[in-house]
Protein backbone atom coordinates (compact mmCIF):
# COMPACT_ATOMS: atom_id res chain seq x y z
CA UNK A 1 0.00 0.00 0.00
CA UNK A 2 1.21 3.19 -0.82
CA UNK A 3 2.69 5.38 2.15
CA UNK A 4 0.77 8.21 1.70
CA UNK A 5 -2.23 6.45 1.62
CA UNK A 6 -0.78 4.42 5.06
CA UNK A 7 -0.02 7.69 6.41
CA UNK A 8 -3.43 9.20 5.91
CA UNK A 9 -5.04 6.54 7.39
CA UNK A 10 -2.79 7.32 9.93
CA UNK A 11 -3.94 10.22 10.48
CA UNK A 12 -7.45 9.52 10.55
CA UNK A 13 -7.77 6.64 13.20
CA UNK A 14 -5.75 9.62 15.68
CA UNK A 15 -8.24 12.07 15.07
CA UNK A 16 -11.15 10.06 15.48
CA UNK A 17 -11.09 10.15 18.99
CA UNK A 18 -11.07 14.05 19.03
CA UNK A 19 -14.00 14.43 16.73
CA UNK A 20 -16.24 11.81 18.94
CA UNK A 21 -15.19 14.38 22.18
CA UNK A 22 -16.10 17.48 20.47
CA UNK A 23 -19.70 15.71 18.82
CA UNK A 24 -20.70 14.24 22.40
CA UNK A 25 -19.54 18.13 24.05
CA UNK A 26 -21.92 19.75 21.46
CA UNK A 27 -24.79 17.24 21.97
CA UNK A 28 -24.26 17.88 26.20
CA UNK A 29 -25.34 21.73 25.75
CA UNK A 30 -28.38 23.76 24.25
CA UNK A 31 -28.42 27.29 23.34
CA UNK A 32 -31.42 29.54 24.70
CA UNK A 33 -31.29 32.59 22.38
CA UNK A 34 -33.70 35.84 22.17
CA UNK A 35 -33.31 39.73 22.92
CA UNK A 36 -33.39 41.97 25.94
CA UNK A 37 -35.19 45.12 25.41
CA UNK A 38 -35.61 48.28 27.60
CA UNK A 39 -39.08 49.10 28.20
CA UNK A 40 -40.92 52.08 26.55
CA UNK A 41 -39.24 54.26 24.32
CA UNK A 42 -35.78 53.93 26.82
CA UNK A 43 -32.02 53.83 25.71
CA UNK A 44 -29.08 52.74 27.93
CA UNK A 45 -27.51 55.63 29.39
CA UNK A 46 -24.00 56.33 30.02
CA UNK A 47 -22.06 52.65 31.20
CA UNK A 48 -24.99 51.01 29.93
CA UNK A 49 -27.96 48.75 31.32
CA UNK A 50 -25.97 45.54 33.22
CA UNK A 51 -28.64 42.97 33.24
CA UNK A 52 -27.45 39.78 35.32
CA UNK A 53 -29.60 36.99 33.43
CA UNK A 54 -29.95 33.00 35.46
CA UNK A 55 -30.94 29.96 32.93
CA UNK A 56 -31.36 26.72 35.55
CA UNK A 57 -33.21 23.60 35.76
CA UNK A 58 -36.31 23.94 38.15
CA UNK A 59 -36.71 19.95 38.57
CA UNK A 60 -38.14 19.49 42.25
CA UNK A 61 -35.63 16.57 43.23
CA UNK A 62 -33.67 18.12 45.83
CA UNK A 63 -32.54 14.36 46.78
CA UNK A 64 -30.37 14.62 43.54
CA UNK A 65 -28.34 17.44 43.01
CA UNK A 66 -27.01 16.36 40.07
CA UNK A 67 -29.50 16.86 37.63
CA UNK A 68 -29.60 20.72 38.91
CA UNK A 69 -27.97 22.85 36.06
CA UNK A 70 -27.50 26.76 36.25
CA UNK A 71 -25.62 29.20 34.32
CA UNK A 72 -25.48 32.84 35.03
CA UNK A 73 -24.02 35.65 32.84
CA UNK A 74 -23.84 39.22 32.60
CA UNK A 75 -25.18 40.96 29.09
CA UNK A 76 -24.61 44.75 28.69
CA UNK A 77 -27.10 47.18 26.96
CA UNK A 78 -25.19 49.55 25.07
CA UNK A 79 -25.12 53.31 26.05
CA UNK A 80 -27.98 54.59 23.46
CA UNK A 81 -28.94 51.02 22.83
CA UNK A 82 -32.54 49.99 23.24
CA UNK A 83 -31.67 46.35 22.79
CA UNK A 84 -29.46 43.57 22.62
CA UNK A 85 -29.40 39.88 21.37
CA UNK A 86 -27.96 37.35 23.59
CA UNK A 87 -27.22 33.45 22.80
CA UNK A 88 -26.03 31.64 26.34
CA UNK A 89 -24.75 27.79 26.16
CA UNK A 90 -26.99 25.72 28.70
CA UNK A 91 -26.06 22.21 29.78
CA UNK A 92 -28.62 19.62 29.86
CA UNK A 93 -29.92 17.93 32.34
CA UNK A 94 -29.70 14.28 33.39
CA UNK A 95 -33.25 13.79 34.69
CA UNK A 96 -34.93 14.07 31.21
CA UNK A 97 -38.45 15.96 32.25
CA UNK A 98 -36.00 18.92 33.77
CA UNK A 99 -37.25 22.08 32.70
CA UNK A 100 -35.27 25.69 32.63
CA UNK A 101 -36.45 29.23 34.26
CA UNK A 102 -34.64 32.37 32.84
CA UNK A 103 -34.52 35.16 35.35
CA UNK A 104 -32.65 38.28 34.96
CA UNK A 105 -31.93 40.95 37.31
CA UNK A 106 -30.95 44.49 37.28
CA UNK A 107 -30.87 48.06 38.45
CA UNK A 108 -31.08 51.39 37.04
CA UNK A 109 -33.85 52.23 38.39
CA UNK A 110 -36.05 49.16 36.62
CA UNK A 111 -38.08 46.79 38.40
CA UNK A 112 -35.33 44.40 39.81
CA UNK A 113 -36.13 41.55 38.85
CA UNK A 114 -38.17 39.49 36.44
CA UNK A 115 -38.96 36.24 34.67
CA UNK A 116 -39.31 35.07 31.21
CA UNK A 117 -42.73 34.39 30.19
CA UNK A 118 -43.81 33.85 26.74
CA UNK A 119 -46.97 36.43 27.40
CA UNK A 120 -44.25 38.92 28.64
CA UNK A 121 -42.22 39.65 30.79
CA UNK A 122 -43.55 39.20 34.69
CA UNK A 123 -42.34 39.59 38.21
CA UNK A 124 -44.49 36.54 39.44
CA UNK A 125 -42.84 33.67 39.43
CA UNK A 126 -46.01 31.52 39.45
CA UNK A 127 -46.59 33.33 35.83
CA UNK A 128 -43.44 32.41 34.29
CA UNK A 129 -42.85 30.60 31.14
CA UNK A 130 -40.16 27.22 31.27
CA UNK A 131 -38.44 26.21 28.68
CA UNK A 132 -37.03 22.76 27.09
CA UNK A 133 -33.06 22.78 27.22
CA UNK A 134 -33.10 18.77 27.31
CA UNK A 135 -35.04 19.10 24.18
CA UNK A 136 -32.34 21.59 21.60
CA UNK A 137 -31.56 25.05 20.95
CA UNK A 138 -34.43 27.21 22.04
CA UNK A 139 -35.00 30.44 20.37
CA UNK A 140 -36.72 34.04 20.87
CA UNK A 141 -36.78 33.90 24.89
CA UNK A 142 -37.12 37.92 24.48
CA UNK A 143 -37.24 39.85 27.79
CA UNK A 144 -38.45 43.11 27.95
CA UNK A 145 -37.45 44.81 31.24
CA UNK A 146 -40.12 45.99 33.51
CA UNK A 147 -40.66 49.10 34.31
CA UNK A 148 -39.86 50.55 37.84
CA UNK A 149 -41.97 52.68 40.17
CA UNK A 150 -40.24 53.87 43.85
CA UNK A 151 -41.66 53.50 47.12
CA UNK A 152 -40.48 55.95 49.53
CA UNK A 153 -40.04 57.07 52.96
CA UNK A 154 -38.43 56.83 56.73
CA UNK A 155 -37.51 54.42 58.99
CA UNK A 156 -38.58 56.30 62.27
CA UNK A 157 -37.15 55.43 65.77
CA UNK A 158 -40.54 55.13 67.80
CA UNK A 159 -39.03 56.86 71.11
CA UNK A 160 -38.97 60.47 70.70
CA UNK A 161 -37.05 60.63 74.20
CA UNK A 162 -33.93 59.16 73.42
CA UNK A 163 -31.69 58.28 70.50
CA UNK A 164 -30.35 55.14 69.87
CA UNK A 165 -26.61 54.27 70.66
CA UNK A 166 -25.99 51.63 68.46
CA UNK A 167 -27.11 51.14 64.78
CA UNK A 168 -30.14 49.12 64.40
CA UNK A 169 -30.80 46.90 61.30
CA UNK A 170 -34.23 46.97 59.80
CA UNK A 171 -35.23 45.11 56.37
CA UNK A 172 -38.42 46.99 54.88
CA UNK A 173 -40.31 45.05 52.45
CA UNK A 174 -43.01 45.63 49.98
CA UNK A 175 -45.45 42.73 48.91
CA UNK A 176 -48.11 42.41 45.80
CA UNK A 177 -49.80 39.44 47.37
CA UNK A 178 -51.63 36.77 45.30
CA UNK A 179 -54.59 35.07 45.86
CA UNK A 180 -52.72 31.01 47.64
CA UNK A 181 -52.17 31.83 51.45
CA UNK A 182 -49.98 29.07 51.48
CA UNK A 183 -47.86 30.14 48.71
CA UNK A 184 -45.29 33.32 47.40
CA UNK A 185 -45.05 32.09 43.88
CA UNK A 186 -48.19 34.48 43.34
CA UNK A 187 -46.31 37.17 44.97
CA UNK A 188 -44.19 39.90 44.14
CA UNK A 189 -41.75 40.78 47.01
CA UNK A 190 -38.89 43.46 47.17
CA UNK A 191 -36.80 43.65 50.18
CA UNK A 192 -34.26 46.08 51.60
CA UNK A 193 -32.15 46.44 54.54
CA UNK A 194 -32.26 49.80 56.30
CA UNK A 195 -29.68 50.74 59.18
CA UNK A 196 -30.85 53.43 62.01
CA UNK A 197 -27.50 54.87 62.72
CA UNK A 198 -26.33 55.33 65.95
CA UNK A 199 -27.59 58.46 67.48
CA UNK A 200 -30.09 58.90 64.55
CA UNK A 201 -33.88 59.49 64.91
CA UNK A 202 -34.47 58.01 60.97
CA UNK A 203 -33.50 56.37 58.05
CA UNK A 204 -34.85 56.87 54.68
CA UNK A 205 -35.49 53.88 52.16
CA UNK A 206 -36.27 53.74 48.67
CA UNK A 207 -37.96 50.75 47.24
CA UNK A 208 -38.06 50.29 43.34
CA UNK A 209 -40.81 47.77 42.71
CA UNK A 210 -42.70 46.42 39.42
CA UNK A 211 -46.10 48.66 38.64
CA UNK A 212 -48.56 46.77 40.46
CA UNK A 213 -51.55 45.12 38.89
CA UNK A 214 -54.87 46.67 39.01
CA UNK A 215 -56.93 47.01 41.54
CA UNK A 216 -54.08 45.62 43.34
CA UNK A 217 -51.15 47.06 45.79
CA UNK A 218 -47.99 46.68 48.00
CA UNK A 219 -48.42 45.96 51.33
CA UNK A 220 -45.20 48.05 52.90
CA UNK A 221 -44.01 47.10 56.23
CA UNK A 222 -40.76 46.57 58.35
CA UNK A 223 -38.90 43.93 60.57
CA UNK A 224 -36.51 44.02 63.03
CA UNK A 225 -34.90 40.69 64.58
CA UNK A 226 -32.12 40.54 67.06
CA UNK A 227 -31.39 37.09 69.14
CA UNK A 228 -35.26 35.89 69.42
CA UNK A 229 -36.57 39.42 69.33
CA UNK A 230 -38.72 40.40 66.36
CA UNK A 231 -41.06 43.22 65.55
CA UNK A 232 -42.82 43.89 62.55
CA UNK A 233 -44.58 47.19 61.85
CA UNK A 234 -47.51 47.92 58.76
CA UNK A 235 -47.61 51.20 56.92
CA UNK A 236 -51.20 52.37 57.93
CA UNK A 237 -52.63 56.04 56.55
CA UNK A 238 -53.59 56.58 60.73
CA UNK A 239 -50.07 55.64 61.88
CA UNK A 240 -48.19 52.20 61.53
CA UNK A 241 -49.99 49.19 62.15
CA UNK A 242 -49.09 45.68 64.26
CA UNK A 243 -51.63 43.74 62.53
CA UNK A 244 -51.12 42.54 59.19
CA UNK A 245 -54.67 42.83 58.21
CA UNK A 246 -54.77 46.70 59.29
CA UNK A 247 -52.60 48.00 56.46
CA UNK A 248 -53.07 50.53 53.74
CA UNK A 249 -52.35 49.22 50.13
CA UNK A 250 -49.54 51.28 47.99
CA UNK A 251 -50.79 51.92 44.49
CA UNK A 252 -46.86 53.06 42.38
CA UNK A 253 -49.39 54.26 39.58
CA UNK A 254 -49.84 56.74 42.21
CA UNK A 255 -46.96 59.18 44.24
CA UNK A 256 -45.53 56.62 46.25
CA UNK A 257 -43.83 58.78 48.94
CA UNK A 258 -43.77 59.30 52.98
CA UNK A 259 -44.41 55.82 53.27
CA UNK A 260 -43.26 55.90 56.76
CA UNK A 261 -42.99 53.49 59.20
CA UNK A 262 -42.37 54.32 63.35
CA UNK A 263 -40.71 51.30 65.36
CA UNK A 264 -41.62 50.77 68.65
CA UNK A 265 -39.87 52.21 71.59
CA UNK A 266 -36.59 51.30 72.29
CA UNK A 267 -33.95 52.86 74.46
CA UNK A 268 -30.20 52.15 76.43
CA UNK A 269 -28.94 50.59 79.10
CA UNK A 270 -25.28 52.07 79.58
CA UNK A 271 -22.38 51.22 81.84
CA UNK A 272 -19.09 50.20 82.56
CA UNK A 273 -17.38 47.21 83.21
CA UNK A 274 -14.19 47.33 85.25
CA UNK A 275 -11.74 45.07 87.11
CA UNK A 276 -11.19 44.50 91.04
CA UNK A 277 -8.99 46.81 93.02
CA UNK A 278 -7.98 49.02 90.20
CA UNK A 279 -6.29 46.20 88.31
CA UNK A 280 -5.22 46.59 84.74
CA UNK A 281 -6.10 44.72 81.66
CA UNK A 282 -2.61 42.72 80.44
CA UNK A 283 -1.13 43.99 77.18
CA UNK A 284 -3.86 42.48 74.82
CA UNK A 285 -6.72 43.51 77.11
CA UNK A 286 -9.75 41.53 77.54
CA UNK A 287 -12.37 41.33 75.93
CA UNK A 288 -16.16 40.79 77.58
CA UNK A 289 -19.57 39.97 75.75
CA UNK A 290 -22.48 42.38 77.68
CA UNK A 291 -25.53 40.98 77.37
CA UNK A 292 -28.91 42.65 78.50
CA UNK A 293 -31.82 39.22 78.74
CA UNK A 294 -35.23 39.03 78.80
CA UNK A 295 -37.73 36.30 79.63
CA UNK A 296 -40.51 37.33 78.42
CA UNK A 297 -44.27 36.90 79.36
CA UNK A 298 -44.54 33.45 78.47
CA UNK A 299 -42.86 30.84 81.19
CA UNK A 300 -41.68 29.37 78.50
CA UNK A 301 -38.02 30.09 76.60
CA UNK A 302 -40.37 30.60 73.84
CA UNK A 303 -40.04 34.11 73.70
CA UNK A 304 -36.72 34.90 75.34
CA UNK A 305 -34.91 37.44 74.10
CA UNK A 306 -31.19 39.30 74.32
CA UNK A 307 -29.04 41.83 73.22
CA UNK A 308 -25.74 41.87 73.48
CA UNK A 309 -22.42 43.70 72.62
CA UNK A 310 -18.51 43.10 72.86
CA UNK A 311 -16.31 45.71 74.26
CA UNK A 312 -12.81 45.65 75.15
CA UNK A 313 -10.84 46.71 78.47
CA UNK A 314 -7.37 47.93 76.13
CA UNK A 315 -4.38 47.13 77.86
CA UNK A 316 -2.89 49.01 80.71
CA UNK A 317 -6.75 50.17 81.46
CA UNK A 318 -9.22 49.51 84.31
CA UNK A 319 -12.56 49.69 82.56
CA UNK A 320 -14.69 50.14 79.28
CA UNK A 321 -17.66 51.68 78.62
CA UNK A 322 -21.08 49.89 77.21
CA UNK A 323 -24.25 50.26 75.58
CA UNK A 324 -27.04 48.19 74.67
CA UNK A 325 -30.15 49.70 72.87
CA UNK A 326 -32.91 47.32 73.78
CA UNK A 327 -36.84 47.26 73.40
CA UNK A 328 -38.82 49.11 75.73
CA UNK A 329 -40.44 46.27 77.58
CA UNK A 330 -42.89 45.39 80.81
CA UNK A 331 -40.69 42.98 81.68
CA UNK A 332 -37.15 43.63 83.12
CA UNK A 333 -33.48 43.01 81.47
CA UNK A 334 -30.92 40.66 83.41
CA UNK A 335 -27.68 42.30 82.52
CA UNK A 336 -24.65 39.73 82.74
CA UNK A 337 -21.19 39.99 81.40
CA UNK A 338 -19.01 36.65 79.26
CA UNK A 339 -15.40 36.76 79.54
CA UNK A 340 -14.17 36.29 75.67
CA UNK A 341 -10.19 36.14 76.26
CA UNK A 342 -8.97 33.03 77.17
CA UNK A 343 -7.18 32.28 80.41
CA UNK A 344 -7.38 35.25 82.61
CA UNK A 345 -7.90 35.81 86.13
CA UNK A 346 -11.56 36.53 86.22
CA UNK A 347 -14.43 34.28 86.81
CA UNK A 348 -15.93 34.17 82.86
CA UNK A 349 -19.31 35.07 84.03
CA UNK A 350 -21.41 37.28 86.15
CA UNK A 351 -24.41 39.07 86.74
CA UNK A 352 -25.17 42.55 87.49
CA UNK A 353 -26.35 43.34 91.04
CA UNK A 354 -26.63 47.20 92.75
CA UNK A 355 -24.61 46.08 94.95
CA UNK A 356 -22.05 44.43 93.55
CA UNK A 357 -21.50 41.73 90.89
CA UNK A 358 -22.56 38.40 91.43
CA UNK A 359 -22.05 35.15 90.68
CA UNK A 360 -25.24 33.24 90.08
CA UNK A 361 -28.42 34.66 88.14
CA UNK A 362 -30.81 34.09 91.21
CA UNK A 363 -28.63 37.25 93.22
CA UNK A 364 -29.37 39.51 90.04
CA UNK A 365 -31.06 42.90 90.29
CA UNK A 366 -33.64 43.29 87.25
CA UNK A 367 -33.09 46.39 85.14
CA UNK A 368 -36.54 47.64 84.20
CA UNK A 369 -36.72 49.89 81.44
CA UNK A 370 -38.62 53.11 80.30
CA UNK A 371 -38.45 56.17 77.59
CA UNK A 372 -34.94 57.58 78.75
CA UNK A 373 -32.16 56.10 79.14
CA UNK A 374 -30.69 53.43 82.55
CA UNK A 375 -27.80 54.35 83.28
CA UNK A 376 -24.59 53.54 85.73
CA UNK A 377 -25.65 49.43 85.53
CA UNK A 378 -21.96 48.69 85.97
CA UNK A 379 -20.20 45.21 86.34
CA UNK A 380 -17.32 44.62 88.38
CA UNK A 381 -15.49 41.74 86.94
CA UNK A 382 -15.02 38.87 89.97
CA UNK A 383 -11.98 37.85 90.92
CA UNK A 384 -10.92 33.86 91.14
CA UNK A 385 -9.68 34.68 94.17
CA UNK A 386 -12.19 37.00 95.73
CA UNK A 387 -15.00 34.54 94.09
CA UNK A 388 -14.09 31.14 95.79
CA UNK A 389 -15.02 30.17 99.37
CA UNK A 390 -11.90 27.80 100.52
CA UNK A 391 -11.99 25.69 103.37
CA UNK A 392 -9.17 25.58 106.28
CA UNK A 393 -6.04 24.00 105.89
CA UNK A 394 -5.95 20.25 107.12
CA UNK A 395 -4.88 20.36 110.65
CA UNK A 396 -2.46 17.62 110.03
CA UNK A 397 0.07 19.92 108.83
CA UNK A 398 0.60 17.97 105.74
CA UNK A 399 1.66 19.64 103.13
CA UNK A 400 -0.80 19.03 99.96
CA UNK A 401 1.30 19.73 96.51
CA UNK A 402 0.99 22.76 94.86
CA UNK A 403 0.22 21.07 91.67
CA UNK A 404 -3.32 20.35 93.21
CA UNK A 405 -3.80 23.63 93.48
CA UNK A 406 -5.71 24.28 90.58
CA UNK A 407 -6.96 28.14 91.21
CA UNK A 408 -3.92 28.93 92.80
CA UNK A 409 -6.12 30.24 95.84
CA UNK A 410 -3.89 28.78 98.60
CA UNK A 411 -6.38 25.65 98.80
CA UNK A 412 -7.05 22.32 97.56
CA UNK A 413 -10.53 22.09 97.53
CA UNK A 414 -14.28 21.49 96.06
CA UNK A 415 -13.21 24.68 93.94
CA UNK A 416 -10.27 22.98 92.69
CA UNK A 417 -12.42 20.13 91.75
CA UNK A 418 -14.90 22.00 89.63
CA UNK A 419 -11.78 23.64 87.28
CA UNK A 420 -10.61 20.38 86.33
CA UNK A 421 -14.35 18.92 85.57
CA UNK A 422 -14.92 22.41 83.27
CA UNK A 423 -11.94 20.64 81.84
CA UNK A 424 -13.02 17.27 81.50
CA UNK A 425 -15.93 17.91 80.44
CA UNK A 426 -15.32 20.77 77.22
CA UNK A 427 -12.77 17.85 75.91
CA UNK A 428 -15.54 15.37 76.13
CA UNK A 429 -17.92 17.73 74.07
CA UNK A 430 -15.48 18.20 71.74
CA UNK A 431 -13.83 15.11 71.30
CA UNK A 432 -16.27 12.42 72.48
CA UNK A 433 -16.66 9.88 75.09
CA UNK A 434 -14.08 7.38 73.04
CA UNK A 435 -11.42 6.90 75.23
CA UNK A 436 -8.16 6.40 73.53
CA UNK A 437 -5.80 3.61 74.53
CA UNK A 438 -3.08 5.38 74.15
CA UNK A 439 -4.00 7.71 77.36
CA UNK A 440 -3.16 4.69 79.66
CA UNK A 441 -0.09 2.78 78.40
CA UNK A 442 1.85 3.91 81.03
CA UNK A 443 -0.92 4.30 83.69
CA UNK A 444 -2.85 1.61 85.51
CA UNK A 445 -6.45 1.85 86.62
CA UNK A 446 -6.80 -0.33 89.87
CA UNK A 447 -9.43 -0.53 92.99
CA UNK A 448 -7.53 2.52 95.10
CA UNK A 449 -8.46 4.43 92.09
CA UNK A 450 -12.23 3.67 92.12
CA UNK A 451 -11.96 4.16 96.08
CA UNK A 452 -10.74 7.52 95.71
CA UNK A 453 -13.32 8.70 93.20
CA UNK A 454 -16.53 7.14 95.44
CA UNK A 455 -15.11 8.96 98.49
CA UNK A 456 -14.67 11.88 96.27
CA UNK A 457 -17.51 12.45 94.59
CA UNK A 458 -20.33 10.10 97.35
CA UNK A 459 -21.00 12.81 99.70
CA UNK A 460 -22.38 14.84 96.77
CA UNK A 461 -25.02 12.38 95.43
CA UNK A 462 -27.68 14.09 97.40
CA UNK A 463 -25.68 17.50 98.00
CA UNK A 464 -25.41 16.60 101.52
CA UNK A 465 -23.02 20.10 101.56
CA UNK A 466 -26.30 21.90 99.82
CA UNK A 467 -24.00 23.71 97.58
CA UNK A 468 -25.39 26.57 95.67
CA UNK A 469 -23.30 25.42 92.67
CA UNK A 470 -24.88 21.62 92.26
CA UNK A 471 -28.17 23.29 93.06
CA UNK A 472 -27.96 25.59 89.88
CA UNK A 473 -26.88 22.52 87.65
CA UNK A 474 -28.67 19.06 86.83
CA UNK A 475 -25.79 17.37 89.19
CA UNK A 476 -25.68 13.50 88.13
CA UNK A 477 -26.70 11.09 91.07
CA UNK A 478 -23.81 8.85 90.88
CA UNK A 479 -25.07 6.08 93.23
CA UNK A 480 -21.95 4.75 94.01
CA UNK A 481 -23.47 2.71 97.18
CA UNK A 482 -24.73 0.37 94.68
CA UNK A 483 -21.30 0.50 92.20
CA UNK A 484 -19.30 -3.07 91.93
CA UNK A 485 -15.90 -2.24 91.17
CA UNK A 486 -14.79 -5.36 91.30
CA UNK A 487 -16.72 -6.06 88.24
CA UNK A 488 -15.76 -2.74 86.79
CA UNK A 489 -12.43 -3.51 87.01
CA UNK A 490 -12.70 -6.54 85.29
CA UNK A 491 -14.20 -4.88 82.69
CA UNK A 492 -11.56 -1.73 82.09
CA UNK A 493 -8.83 -4.70 81.87
CA UNK A 494 -10.81 -6.00 78.92
CA UNK A 495 -10.56 -3.24 76.62
CA UNK A 496 -7.09 -1.86 77.98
Amino acid sequence: MDKKIVSLLLIACLLMPLFQVRSVAASSHSAVSGVISLPGNDTAPSGGVKVKLTIGTDNNTPENKNDDKLVTTEIIIPKGQKSIAYSVQVPKSQNAKAKYYVYYTVEKGYAPFGWYSKEKTTAIKENRTLVDVNGGDVSGVNIELLPGRTISGKIIHGNPSTKPMNDLKFVVTAVQEGPKANSTDDDIIISKEIILKANSSNAPYELVVPINDVNKGYKVYYTYENQGYKETGYFHKNGTSRNGEKVTLIDVANTAENIDLTTLPFTNITGRVYLPNNEKAPKNGIEITITAYNNNVKSSASDDFSFSKTVTIPANSNSADYALTVPVTSTSYIVSYKIVTKNTEYINEGYYNKNGTERDIKNATPVKTSNTNINAVDLELIGKKAGQKPTPVPKSGVDIPKKYDLNEDGYVNIFDLIELAKVIAERYEKEGFNINPDEFKNRKLDMKDLETLWKVFNPFTANHFKIRWFNNHNWFDFDFDDFDCEKFMKEWRKRF
